[in-house]
């Protein structure tokens, strides 16, 4: 199950934040070739979600295509069809503001 506590711990702290997203890029970029088609972003963030019990929970909905697209204008600004470190840091930021403003952390 999801730790709320313990992303609030990351969130709070820029340094515990960037080594944790090092370390889930690490997960997304398994061949370390910098980058990653967004095929592969989603698939690696439905199964995330899926093995963290996120997606059982009650508030749990997927994006619509909206939110998608503007989630690949965030990560890959250029429309190149992939997805760096740089711009899923920024995608993860995104989150994160979204959720503070939502109440969620």
């Amino acid at each position: 199950m999801v730790d709320i506590e313990k992303i609030k711990e990351y969130v709070n702290d820029p340094a515990k934040l960037e080594a944790k997203l090092k370390e889930l890029w690490g997960k997304i970029d398994e061949k370390g070739e910098g980058s990653v088609p967004h095929e592969v972003l989603k698939a690696k963030a439905e199964t995330f979600a899926k093995n963290k019990g996120i997606m059982a929970l009650p508030e749990f909905r997927l994006p619509t295509e909206e939110e998608r697209a503007k989630a690949r204008q965030i990560a890959d600004p250029n429309n190149t069809g992939k997805v760096d470190f740089e711009g899923f840091k920024k995608l993860a930021h995104a989150a994160i503001e979204k959720a503070k403003k939502e109440g969620k952390l």
